[in-house]
């Protein structure tokens, strides 16, 4: 799963259904842009279209079109899944210290550029703090501190259930839903408008329903529920609480080196005659017409999907850069997802010279070994899979070349697909 991660560092297309939640299980804290002053009379009722149409808008135009619907605050956001087993998800992206929750976070938010998110847990705290354009994010389990410019550090909480992710999953799957507006309820002190998604085709998906609460003010998500087909109870829920809206501090924004931190840089994608503005934007994801057009643009076969899943079409092809193809099948809740990259090796350098640092420090917990990812032959070659009540996620590599292949498809079916790529 961690190739998806890294490859999927620019928005794409179908891209924020399967991968969005599975990033919900993986680091659980976000951002929540809501205001928290107290309202007196119920809103209107809206139409589904009405709702979706605002969803769609906010809250990533609002702050431009009217900043007051942004205030500073301070609130905390509860992420809880029962898909995937304890240290799974952790292990799938090559952490150490994986844990499926529910986990919790306390964020600050000073503006689009100042955030703060604070994620407590048994082995360490996890900081992330941006400030500008600078990002430092300080994991407590290996007192380490790392350093960048990038707004989108790997493995951190800013990249997690956040309202903007959520907005996007509601209006990536709302043209294959149908779609149910209730009138507006009161939730944590607030008026919100329930939401009911429902697959048109529930033979593309394991996704039963989704339910959301959406503020009726700001039109973010405040709650967010998942369930996967014959299941009671979510198998994943988001929400935020405990609203403070108030002036923060700049001082919060700023993150000291902890004593006797390690400090590390963030690592930088591409080579270094691409870390400038040209090279920045050359890696953005770009759509092509064919298989062809995207092997022209790396360095590496480019193969596509000889029996997608449920005979799924492929949709869409991305290039980021020199770095990865992303190739969608199928819309909506049905869409399956290839993502190939070079291969640069199961274990980078820095990851070696880390893990010859803990076992010199005599930081080796046994975690490691406890956490291990299932694995399955695709033919000869070996894959690591997720399988979840919602999902599949599949990562192999072959041939110079890693493949991430991941859907709302049973395990079997995605597996068969796998293989036929191989073949």
């Amino acid at each position: 799963m961690s190739q998806n991660a890294r490859t999927g560092r620019a928005p794409v297309r179908g891209f924020t259904l399967i991968l969005g939640l599975l990033f919900v299980l993986a680091l659980g804290a976000g951002v929540v842009v809501a205001q928290a002053r107290a309202q007196s009379a119920p809103p209107e009722k809206l139409t589904e279209e009405e709702l979706l149409s605002r969803i769609t808008a906010a809250p990533e135009n609002a702050p431009a079109a009217a900043p007051e619907n942004a205030p500073d605050f301070e609130a905390t956001v509860t992420v809880e899944q029962t898909l995937v087993p304890e240290g799974l998800i952790g292990a799938s992206q090559g952490d150490r210290a994986g844990n499926s929750g529910p986990r919790s976070a306390r964020v600050w938010y000073g503006g689009p550029d100042k955030i703060r998110s604070e994620v407590q847990g048994e082995n360490g705290d996890q900081l992330f703090v941006k400030n500008g354009t600078e990002v430092r994010a300080y994991d407590g389990a290996t007192n380490t501190l790392r350093t960048g410019e990038k707004p989108e550090p790997e493995g951190q909480p800013e990249k997690a259930a956040s309202p903007e992710k959520i907005n996007e999953v509601l209006a990536e799957i709302s043209p294959t839903s149908n779609l149910q507006a209730g009138a507006p309820v009161e939730f944590a002190g607030r008026w919100a408008y329930p939401l009911t998604l429902e697959p048109k085709d529930k033979s593309l998906t394991l996704v039963e329903r989704a339910e959301a609460l959406v503020d009726a003010e700001t039109f973010v998500p405040l709650s967010f529920e998942l369930y996967a087909e014959g299941t009671a109870e979510p198998v994943v829920r988001y929400e935020a609480s405990d609203f403070e809206v108030g002036p923060v501090p700049d001082e919060r924004f700023r993150l000291e080196t902890p004593p006797g931190a390690t400090v590390e840089q963030m690592e930088e994608h591409g080579n270094g005659e691409e870390r400038g503005e040209e090279g920045r934007e050359n890696r953005e994801p770009q759509s092509v017409a064919s298989v062809a057009e995207a092997q022209e643009a790396v360095g590496f076969p480019v193969r596509q999907l000889a029996i997608p899943p449920g005979g799924r079409e492929l949709a869409e092809i991305r290039v980021a850069g020199s770095e990865g193809v992303v190739q969608t099948y199928g819309e909506g809740w049905g869409t399956v997802v290839l993502v190939q990259k070079p291969d640069r090796g199961p274990e980078s350098a820095d990851q070696s010279q880390e893990d010859s640092r803990r076992e010199a420090n005599g930081e080796d917990d046994g975690r490691d070994k406890q956490l291990q990812v299932p694995t399955v032959d695709l033919g000869g070659v070996e894959a690591k899979e997720i399988s979840t009540p919602i999902g599949t996620g599949l990562s192999w590599s072959a041939n110079g070349v890693s493949y991430s292949l991941v859907g709302s498809v049973p395990a079997a079916e995605l597996e068969e697909a796998a293989r036929g790529l191989l073949r």
